[in-house]
């Protein structure tokens, strides 16, 4: 599993890097629509992060995240981070300013 965090102007979805991330991802035809971290909680965001995982999404995109957040999904990472169906799993995370 590898995080990726944006932080500054590119913790927008609208714009830069997180955009970039859903055009390659929509060039290619897979789907990934962009998660609004503020409609989560701490744990809610974990658990949508490990349906979408469970289901096979390969790519996550999550927009408008906390600091704390974002070091809980760190935190996770490195609990499961040796099991098998997390592998190839990438998550984009942008913090919110």
């Amino acid at each position: 599993m590898q995080i990726q965090v944006f932080i500054g102007n590119a913790g927008d979805g609208k714009t830069s890097k997180l955009q970039a991330v859903q055009d390659r991802l929509d060039f290619t035809g897979e789907s990934a629509p962009i998660i609004q971290a503020g409609a989560y909680g701490e744990d809610g965001l974990l658990k949508i992060l490990e349906v979408r995982a469970a289901g096979g999404q390969r790519e996550i995109l999550v927009d408008d995240c906390s600091r704390q957040q974002i070091l809980r999904v760190l935190e996770w990472q490195s609990r499961v981070e040796d099991e098998p169906h997390f592998d190839g799993l990438v998550i984009h995370l942008a913090r919110k300013d």
